[in-house]
């Protein structure tokens, strides 16, 4: 009875609701972007790209322009078919494609706290600021991207850069809600409020934006937000359970001691993926404020190199396979390429 007093004591005490509200309301300003036609704009300034850099261009460009403002695998839900539809047209192989789609949407999303799952549970559990938050992962994912677009660029360089046909003209206001977004957050933090302030205010500012009320709501992907729930919940059960065993090597991670760090968040998302991995580092160990850039880092680089490893990358490989196209390549390059990506994050 004792025994179970404690259990729940300890289950209570790793659970925040704070966290779940966090990616509630994440999943929210995503479906508030998806109602007012942000689908359509990314396609239209992915066409536009297209014909100065090339479809390989573009998919970076996107990827790295809006997966820190945006929940990766809306990204990811958004740019797929396009890059499958381009393979199909043009009898070009995906695999080149479909590696800088993966690539770039996991490193770019691990800028900001808002950007990808994992990243909220860091800046929700260790309450650093959103600014000190992107100062932190700026350098790594500098590099990051500086080591990898080359070998991108070798890979794609048949990838074709011919002007796709005209699309139809798409309203800018999604993206100036986004960048209204990211100013909602990063205010609440130089005001010291809570991030939950910054997301819960940016997703009040998506029905002004919508004008049509709850309507703005349709797009929310509970499913999706539910399975997310399960993972971190499962992972937060799992710590009760698994720190006697990873308890030392957890807290050996949070420090932020190189290579260390790295290689244990780098290898425990490649097992569990990287957001089940990052919650058990958080449950086990304390992570100081100025550590949770190294971990999101650690976590969104490692997130690269497995299928399994981002549930981004999972979307994206599912999508490509329906579409009828090979994956096999694919995964294989990326593989490679990832363990290159990922080299910055042990500095």
């Amino acid at each position: 009875m004792v025994l179970d007093a404690t259990l729940a004591q300890e289950i209570s005490r790793l659970f925040d609701p704070a966290t779940y509200l966090s990616l509630a309301l994440l999943f929210g300003i995503a479906a508030q972007f998806g109602s007012m036609g942000g689908y359509a704009t990314m396609r239209m300034i992915i066409a536009k790209v297209e014909g100065r850099v090339g479809i390989l261009g573009a998919v970076v460009t996107v990827t790295a322009v809006f997966s820190p403002l945006i929940l990766n695998d809306v990204v990811v839900l958004i740019l797929t078919p396009v890059i499958a539809a381009y393979s199909k047209e043009r009898n070009a192989d995906v695999a080149p494609l479909l590696v800088a789609e993966v690539t770039f949407v996991n490193l770019a999303s691990s800028l900001t706290p808002f950007g990808n799952p994992q990243n909220i549970l860091l800046w929700q559990t260790t309450g650093i600021s959103a600014a000190a938050f992107v100062a932190g992962t700026s350098l790594p994912l500098a590099l990051s991207a500086i080591v990898t677009l080359p070998l991108l660029y070798v890979l794609g360089r048949r990838s074709g850069r011919e002007k796709r046909d005209p699309v139809e003209p798409a309203s800018v206001l999604p993206a100036a809600y986004l960048a209204l977004v990211a100013s909602a957050v990063f205010l609440s933090s130089v005001l010291g409020m809570s991030g939950v302030v910054g997301l819960g205010v940016a997703f009040a500012l998506g029905f002004v934006f919508n004008l049509r009320s709850l309507s703005g709501l349709s797009a929310f992907d509970l499913k999706s937000l539910l399975v997310l729930y399960v993972f971190v919940a499962s992972s937060t059960l799992g710590s009760v359970f698994l720190g006697p065993t990873l308890g030392g090597f957890a807290a050996a991670a949070a420090s932020g001691t190189q290579p260390f760090s790295a290689l244990f968040v780098g290898a425990l998302s490649n097992v569990v993926s990287n957001v089940p991995a990052t919650q058990l580092v958080l449950s086990l160990a304390q992570v100081p404020p100025d550590v949770a850039p190294k971990i999101a880092v650690e976590a969104g680089l490692a997130g690269n190199i497995d299928p399994i490893a981002s549930f981004a990358n999972i979307l994206a490989i599912l999508l490509v396979r329906r579409a009828g196209l090979p994956v096999k390549r694919a995964i294989a390059l990326q593989a490679a390429i990832a363990l290159v990506s990922f080299l910055p994050a042990l500095l």
